[in-house]
């Protein structure tokens, strides 16, 4: 079993048997098919297909959502640098002259000399005029553009629908066919996963929330509440003002992500160099083991294995660079492992403890010391009180990092942990900790030679006042 998931998107070039068979044997964990690019009825025959022939593969199918695509047929365009292209909003439009967009409304909100992204980013823009229901844009870097890409335009918040007519539409096919996960495209809030849900009605289909631009960024918490999984869409979210750092982004939200115990797929441009040669750049290297160690559940291939050319050693070397980066993780926890005692790890769960308790105070008893240094390394905002029975040492104990000793003449047990009550007695005494506190205790409980601190106790000083009737 893999622990990190391979999402492969299959296209109608990639999407037979054969090429299925070949994507499994090199580590693809799930299908996928876009709603934005394949007809429905490829989707339903496609995903019957699967059903048939590998019944133990999962299979996902994204909705097309609100984005703005070229929507010309069989159409690829080569661009230069500083020459004028015409975006047409005009759905009667069959000429070769411009490129017509799915969205008919647009060209009333576009903003002159405002930027246009295309296919993820990777192409730009900019718009100098619009006249009736054409947008005239200057290309602003080279490249090929072609049918389906998506384009943003970056002065726009466009309005719709949370699910539209065609979404629904697909959602009723999808029913019969039965996909194992529908992608949410462009999630935006609670409300648009819980009307998909309402759709799905009954059906055993789970949910996937595309995370595309700020409005899923803002209403993440509430997308999680409702979503099976998540994925982290890195070409158009990359795009949204705002987000400076996508890497950063990514690493908040799969961090979110794993606090709601929700899976998290990776997605855009990972392995998109090798569409046209033989290895990957030291980038995607880096970027595909980053996502592993931020731990995310699944990558995602998407025009990758959508081309015919080589898509297998793309697949083979996704799992290449996933599995080299978890096995250095195993050896790495490994190692962590061995040079762990009972003393680090009851360290580590105080360090934990004070991070989630507003703690007002740590009390180390301790004789040599090894507790109040071991925390100190930490850097905790706490005031560490290291008490011991010895004055010599409670002196020393003032040279670590936000540490005080304080000696007290009380006899330290092997057989009774009796001086730990005995020593916040009288501390509580001579006023070093007071009825508002909450403390964190550290010490050592029936010590034989060579253990160290072993006992963590939380206790209201108030709670402790009234249980021994203190007296001050």
């Amino acid at each position: 079993m893999d622990k990190v998931k391979i999402v492969c998107t299959l296209g109608p070039k990639t999407s037979s048997i054969q090429y299925i068979k070949k994507f499994i044997n090199e580590g693809m964990g799930m299908a996928r098919l876009n709603g934005s690019h394949g007809s429905k009825d490829w989707i339903k025959k496609t995903v019957i297909n699967i059903r048939k022939n590998f019944p133990a593969l999962p299979v996902l199918v994204d909705l097309p959502g609100s984005k703005i695509r070229i929507a010309h047929l069989d159409y690829k365009k080569n661009l230069n640098l500083g020459e004028i292209i015409i975006f047409t909003c005009d759905k009667k439009y069959k000429g070769k002259d411009k490129l017509r967009l799915n969205n008919n409304l647009i060209y009333k909100k576009v903003k002159i000399n405002s930027k246009v992204f295309a296919d993820d980013g990777n192409l730009i823009f900019k718009t100098i005029k619009k006249s009736k229901k054409d947008i005239y844009c200057k290309v602003l870097t080279t490249g090929i553009l072609k049918t389906g890409k998506g384009i943003s335009f970056n002065s726009l918040d466009v309005k719709k629908e949370l699910v539209s007519k065609e979404e629904k539409k697909l959602i009723n096919v999808l029913k019969k066919s039965m996909p194992d996960f529908i992608g949410v495209s462009y999630a935006k809030n609670k409300e648009h996963i819980k009307q998909i849900k309402k759709i799905i009605n009954k059906e055993k289909i789970k949910v996937i929330a595309k995370i595309e631009n700020n409005h899923g960024i803002k209403n993440l918490k509430g997308i999680l509440q409702l979503a099976d999984g998540i994925m982290i869409d890195r070409g158009d979210l990359s795009l949204s003002p705002g987000i400076i750092n996508i890497a950063i982004t990514q690493k908040d939200i799969i961090k979110l992500a794993q606090q709601y115990r929700k899976p998290a797929i990776v997605a855009t441009e990972l392995l998109s160099s090798m569409i046209k040669k033989t290895l990957p750049t030291k980038s995607e290297i880096s970027d595909i083991t980053n996502a592993v160690y931020d731990g995310c559940s699944a990558t995602m291939l998407s025009e990758e294995t959508v081309s015919e050319r080589h898509p297998h050693l793309i697949v083979r070397t996704m799992k290449k660079i996933i599995s080299t980066t978890l096995t250095h993780q195993l050896k790495r926890e490994n190692e962590n492992k061995k040079k762990f005692d009972i003393s680090n790890a009851a360290s580590k769960a105080a360090i934990e403890v004070c991070k989630n308790l507003p703690i007002d105070k740590i009390i180390v008893i301790t004789k040599t010391g090894f507790a109040a240094r071991l925390l100190s390394t930490h850097n905790l905002k706490q005031n560490v009180y290291a008490v011991t029975d010895c004055e010599y040492a409670a002196r020393s104990f003032n040279l670590i990092r936000g540490t005080e000793g304080i000696y007290l003449n009380i006899n330290f047990f092997q057989k009774s942990t009796d001086h730990i009550i005995n020593t916040l007695n009288k501390l509580y005494k001579i006023k070093k900790i007071n009825n508002n506190d909450l403390i964190l205790v550290v010490a050592v409980g029936y010590p034989k030679k060579g253990n160290k601190m072993n006992l963590i106790q939380i206790h209201r000083v108030s709670d402790l006042v009234e249980t021994f009737k203190w007296k001050k």
